[in-house]
């Protein structure tokens, strides 16, 4: 117990050590200045909006295009900054089509039936259905408008149609881009969230598994040698000092075992782990025979085969009285195949009800392409398979 494991963490698990609080705290100061950043642009572009005014109180035009261009600019403008909160939300929803065709309409009869000024607000119309509409019918929209705008600027005789259509053009591109790229930042954060939590949860049901599996097993086998070990204190005291021993070394390759689980870094193996499983099998009196481990197994798949063997001897030790097991190994170029069988099928070395040392078997065959077969054969053997491409 003097020695201190000293465990890595890494950036999901630094994240969710930081607790979700921070997390939240985090996205929600991001989100508030991406907003805060383009509502700043929006206002700007909707200055724009004031130089028709204030043209027409220079040139002392009547009072009524002054305060119909006005009430009609207030009425889009309004409109706009609804479009514009929807949108940084949920865009592309047509949560606001009503109020992006109100400004659309607003922005294409105030040159017409007010002053011919009103034109530079046409990205309004083309910014509004860009980021209401589904991409596919707001860019079509979008390009419609402008078409009209374009037309409108001709028969108004406005001087510089190209210059003022390339400039709708663009500002209305960028203006709708700034409204999108808050909604995705949003979204980000929220995915980064969601990776961090995914991450988490998969290194808990990680430790889970590794913990379950490697502590059932060497516990089982420090309880059969002690157990052994006190029957024979009178009888055989050197045998006892060899159980005890064992239990001695069992114990301590249990602690090793553990702080690499915490840390992650385990990797077991096969022949140690064939070879540890023959002699606890032995000691609990079942006649055990192994077959070697292939050389030159790829590193993933010889530590899932060692969990397989491990698990097996570990449920067989368990759930069944046993007198024979069988271990084999069958390799080809395409595959290897683990077959674990023993004569207890009277009570078959299944999981108990509500375990998971079989299921957390699966879970780490299942990325090597691996299967997993447990039953009865006709022989009346209870046989384990695990079946691994290579």
């Amino acid at each position: 117990m003097g020695d201190r494991a000293h465990v890595t963490i890494g950036p999901a698990a630094a994240l969710a050590a930081a607790g979700p609080a921070d997390g939240q705290v985090r996205r929600a100061r991001a989100v508030v200045v991406a907003r805060t950043v383009a509502y700043v642009f929006v206002v700007g572009m909707l200055a724009f909006g004031l130089l028709p005014i204030v043209t027409a109180v220079t040139d002392r035009r009547p009072w009524w295009v002054v305060a119909a261009g006005a009430a009609g600019f207030a009425t889009a403008a309004t409109a706009f900054v609804r479009v514009v909160t929807e949108a940084m939300r949920r865009p592309w929803r047509n949560r606001r089509l009503g109020d992006a065709l109100l400004v659309t309409g607003v922005v294409l009869l105030l040159p017409v039936t007010v002053d011919r000024d009103w034109q530079v607000v046409g990205f309004l119309a083309i910014s509004a259905l860009s980021v209401t509409l589904r991409p596919r019918y707001g860019l079509l929209a979008a390009l419609g408008v402008l078409l009209v705008v374009a037309v409108e600027r001709i028969a108004l005789d406005t001087p510089g149609v190209g210059f003022l259509t390339l400039q709708d053009l663009l500002t209305g591109a960028a203006l709708a881009g700034i409204i999108v790229l808050v909604a995705f930042v949003e979204e980000l954060f929220a995915a980064r969230a969601e990776v961090a939590r995914m991450a988490v949860d998969a290194e808990r049901l990680r430790f889970a598994r590794d913990l379950h599996d490697t502590l059932g097993h060497n516990l089982s086998a420090i309880a059969l040698k002690s157990e052994l070990a006190l029957r024979l204190i009178d009888r055989d005291p050197e045998r006892t000092r060899a159980e005890f021993t064992d239990v001695h070394a069992i114990a301590r390759e249990s602690l090793r075992d553990v702080r690499a689980v915490v840390k992650g870094y385990r990797r077991d193996s096969l022949e140690r782990e064939l070879s540890g499983v023959q002699s606890v099998l032995v000691a609990a009196g079942v006649r055990c025979d192994v077959t070697p481990a292939p050389a030159g197994l790829p590193a993933p798949v010889e530590e899932a085969l060692a969990w397989a063997v491990r698990e097996a001897a570990t449920n067989l030790l368990r759930h069944s009285n046993a007198s024979r097991c069988r271990v084999s190994m069958h390799q080809t170029d395409e595959a290897i195949r683990l077959d674990v069988a023993n004569d207890g099928a009277g009570a078959a070395p299944t999981d108990e009800v509500g375990g998971s040392g079989l299921a957390g078997l699966a879970e780490r065959l299942a990325p090597l392409g691996g299967t997993l077969t447990a039953g009865i054969r006709g022989d009346g053997e209870f046989v384990l398979t695990v079946h691994i491409p290579i």
